[in-house]
């Protein structure tokens, strides 16, 4: 597993399910179903959630699922922070 923090563009489904990604100028086709789960952010790390700006501040959404790109199919796993809708790429499984 490699961990990564970075940015990427993500094509949704009609249910916020990733179905493609960019990072680092390639194309990731999701290959499998993406599964789901919600995690605590690390709000004590950065910006301060400050009280009674919603749930959003301090749980995101986690995405694992197998993709193929630059000929290989790999699992991922993409953080959605629905609050300031943005992707980050966070981990590669090898």
């Amino acid at each position: 597993m490699v961990r990564i923090d970075e940015a990427v563009a993500v094509l949704v489904d009609q249910e916020g399910a990733p179905t493609l990604f960019r990072w680092r100028e390639m194309d990731y086709q999701v290959s499998s179903r993406p599964v789901r789960w919600f995690a605590r952010t690390e709000w004590w790390v950065g910006e301060r959630a400050h009280r009674g700006i919603g749930s959003g501040a301090v749980e995101v959404e986690i995405w694992r699922f197998l993709a193929a790109g630059d000929g290989t199919m790999t699992f991922f796993e993409l953080l959605h922070n629905a609050t300031d809708a943005t992707w980050k790429l966070t981990k590669r499984f090898e």
